[in-house]
């Protein structure tokens, strides 16, 4: 099974602004193959449900579908499900922040290791769009 790629290599490259966004096989082609799919991976597991990551299908009278465990079923078009604006938004800010900081030593956007958020979400920016999101829990 593939891994889910919550943003695609053009939308990584516009976003971290890559020079050779239209020569294609860059440099960077190879990180960011990695990097998306290790960033896709870290928001759902911060999100904890592989559902919230997902705008949720409605029915007809406006009802949210869901499946037989009771979690929203995803609204899919031909790409298949479709990927909420936050959650992409937020993959391509924490991809930023891992590609600027490619040897872990951003700490002036890095969530404070003394707020105990124990994620591996680098970002303050990516937490704060996907907090709403989150499953909450008790540590």
């Amino acid at each position: 099974m593939a891994m889910l790629e919550l943003v695609t290599v053009d939308e990584a490259r516009a976003h971290l602004r890559i020079d050779d966004y239209d020569s294609g096989g860059g440099p960077d082609d190879l990180w960011l193959a990695i990097w998306i799919q290790a960033v896709s991976e870290a928001v759902a597991l911060w999100l904890k449900d592989s559902w919230r990551l997902f705008v949720e299908e409605v029915d007809s009278e406006g009802n949210i579908v869901r499946d037989s465990n009771g979690d929203p079923v995803p609204a899919e078009d031909s790409d298949g499900p479709i990927i909420r604006r936050s959650v992409k938004a937020a993959a391509l800010l924490e991809l930023a922040s891992q590609y600027r900081f490619r040897e872990g030593e951003g700490k002036d956007n890095a969530v404070p290791a003394h707020e105990g958020y124990g994620h591996t979400l680098t970002s303050k920016a990516a937490v704060a769009i996907l907090t709403a999101l989150r499953k909450p829990t008790v540590a």
